[in-house]
């Protein structure tokens, strides 16, 4: 038999997002999503499946890890808005605790909104589409040519090389620095100057407009993950910045900035900066993350859904 109770308390909550959490990706990760969480914090709602044993005993078998916000009044995933990849966590074998969750947040009296949902258990899978990540494998690609080749018809691929060209005309200074949490301050202007570029370009529609934004980041590059941070200078002025993280065999391509205004292509050139760097490092996977951005399906990078639920 299966029950589900409700935990307020930070540190069982963290307990039990990191015995359940599955670490498929960085949003799983407790410090890193814990970052983003600490800068808006909001009450715990971390609903728990405890199955009980014939011996009296009870297990965790499953987790959704929600809070309350007060602001508009209801519940949503920890930290839900600037993380990707929210998902019910579940033991091996368990993945009817998933419809049980929402069986038992459909039975109360608060509202949801869940976006960004992911997950492949039928139930999941039954919600509607919100919208799609993107992702490139990197299995059996020998270089950025060769993702061309495969990927892109002819006419499409010859227009992109024609626009890096351009680019290319310019005076260029490339680098990708490797950095843990002991070499973060070494790159801290670096990240700033990538804020300054995308609050630039997207003014009010920035996800880095907000101080509380920023600061996130600012405490995320100091955790001990294989940070990558992209720097591409033009007539030797930062031009272009983006912070990716290697985690687990994929390249996560998480934030850019990029001063496109005055330099037409330079964001696709950036990105053709980290597919290389991602291959040079053996990854498994190039994860672009959510939404097209207006380039993802031109490079016709693999779709995957992710889903809503609102009650």
């Amino acid at each position: 038999m299966i029950e589900i109770r409700c935990v307020n308390d930070k540190s069982e909550a963290e307990r039990l997002w990191r015995a359940l959490s599955p670490q498929k990706t960085i949003f799983d990760d407790w410090d890193f999503r814990y970052c983003f969480y600490e800068q808006e914090p909001h009450p715990w709602r971390f609903y728990v499946a405890w199955e009980k044993k014939d011996d009296g005993s009870e297990e965790a078998v499953g987790l959704m890890p929600l809070q309350f916000n007060a602001d508009w009044g209801g519940l949503e995933f920890m930290a839900e808005d600037p993380c990707e990849e929210n998902r019910i966590f579940f033991r091996p074998g368990y993945d009817q605790v998933v419809r049980l969750f929402y069986e038992h947040l459909k039975q109360g009296s608060e509202p949801a909104k869940f976006y960004d949902i992911s997950g492949e258990d039928e139930f999941t899978k039954s919600l509607p589409i919100e919208d799609y990540k993107y992702v490139l494998p990197l299995a059996g690609l020998k270089d950025f040519n060769d993702f061309l080749a495969r990927r892109l018809s002819a006419k499409r691929r010859r227009s992109l090389l024609k626009e890096l060209a351009a680019v290319e005309n310019n005076k260029l200074e490339v680098s990708i620095n490797s950095f843990s949490a002991d070499g973060a301050g070494d790159f801290m202007s670096d990240l700033e100057r990538l804020f300054e570029l995308n609050t630039a370009n997207f003014v009010g529609e920035s996800y880095l407009k907000k101080e509380t934004e920023r600061a996130a980041w600012r405490g995320l590059i100091k955790l001990p993950f294989a940070w990558r941070l992209a720097i591409v200078k033009v007539d030797e002025i930062k031009q272009a910045v983006s912070l990716s993280v290697l985690y687990k065999g994929e390249w996560h391509y998480l934030i850019t900035g990029v001063n496109f205004k005055d330099f037409v292509g330079l964001g696709k050139y950036l990105v053709k900066v980290n597919i290389e760097a991602a291959l040079a490092e053996k990854a498994e996977v190039f994860d672009a993350g959510l939404g097209d951005c207006g380039w993802k399906n031109l490079w016709h990078f693999d779709r995957l859904p992710q889903y809503e639920f609102i009650k």
